[in-house]
């Protein structure tokens, strides 16, 4: 099923840009039957999202002159573009009966015409239940790179998203740092507590942490209640103020149960990439970071230029 955005029972534009729905005397798809077959064809080819609307993109232009596509889905965070944006678009809600599967904007610099638009919509009802499965390819995807529990990166989403990432600083001469966040005495709260209020205080730090991060930066869960995040494009000092922003967002958080009340803290450990690093050696020097930061008193951030690293910090502080 097809949906024109804001409905009011006509086919017609509002303000040049959004196309409501299909009344009886609206015009009928003047498709030819080899375009629609081609273009269905195509489409089965293919469970990548990016693939399968750059497809659609080029093969609809046999049926209607189009600038540009632009596709988003909110819950999924998608928001993929292909061509230009024009003057004038029309938008369409793209669900069945089960599956609301995101919103289709068509750019044109020049008004769409009644028939063009019904054109559209008889080209688009060819890629409702491609879209359904590319976002569920999708959806299992993201779902085999994530902690079940916190919704964070899990260990080999990490390895696969840095190790990508230090190569392409190094190329291109950027700068990335990460931190290393361990949440302080979080044995206690699993032994004082229970393991539900642990779960809990799990989920509501990685939202904390998430709070405060950039779209470009990514937080993985590293193990227990070990964080890794990796801050793209980020130097020393902007890396230290987006941790001082978790530490305190995170200090913020109150818990209570019938067994009391419960207020969090995170120590945190800095470290920006050289080129002499590796993976590994980065991972070591925020972790060494962090560990510091644990033997100075917790609930603090500590960057592995510090001086104070030079004292080896005590394993049993953890």
């Amino acid at each position: 099923m097809v949906s024109p955005l804001h409905s009011n029972g006509r086919a017609e534009l509002q303000d040049d840009k959004i196309v409501s729905s299909i009344g009886d005397l609206a015009p009928k798809p003047d498709i030819r039957p080899e375009v629609l077959l081609r273009l269905s064809g195509k489409l089965q080819t293919t469970l990548e999202l990016s693939q399968l609307l750059e497809i659609f993109f080029e093969e609809i232009q046999q049926a209607v002159l189009v600038d540009g596509i632009s596709f988003s889905h909110n819950a999924h965070n998608l928001l993929l573009s292909y061509g230009r944006n024009s003057v004038h678009s029309a938008s369409y809600r793209l669900q069945t009966q089960q599956d609301y599967m995101g919103d289709l904007a068509f750019h044109r610099s020049t008004r769409f015409r009644e028939h063009e638009l019904a054109n559209l919509e008889g080209l688009l009802t060819t890629l409702v239940y491609p879209m359904r499965n590319a976002l569920r390819y999708h959806e299992a995807l993201a779902a085999a790179f994530r902690d079940p529990l916190t919704g964070a990166g899990n260990r080999v989403a990490l390895d696969k998203t840095l190790q990508r990432e230090i190569e392409l600083t190094k190329r291109h001469g950027q700068q990335l740092s990460i931190l290393m966040l361990d949440l302080d005495h979080f044995k206690l709260v699993n032994d004082d507590f229970g393991h539900s209020m642990g779960d809990k205080v799990l989920k509501e730090a990685v939202t904390c942490i998430t709070g405060c991060i950039r779209q470009t930066d990514m937080c993985f869960r590293y193990g227990g209640e070990e964080f890794l995040v990796m801050l793209s494009n980020a130097e020393h000092a902007g890396a230290l103020r987006i941790a001082e922003r978790i530490r305190m967002s995170i200090s913020s958080l109150a818990f209570s149960n019938e067994k009391g009340r419960l207020q969090v803290t995170t120590s945190i450990g800095c470290a920006t990439l050289t080129m002499e690093d590796s993976m590994d050696s980065l991972v070591q020097r925020a972790d060494k970071a962090l560990y510091q930061a644990k033997h100075n008193g917790r609930n603090r951030v500590v960057c592995d230029t510090d001086d104070e690293l030079d004292t080896p910090p005590s394993k049993s502080l953890l």
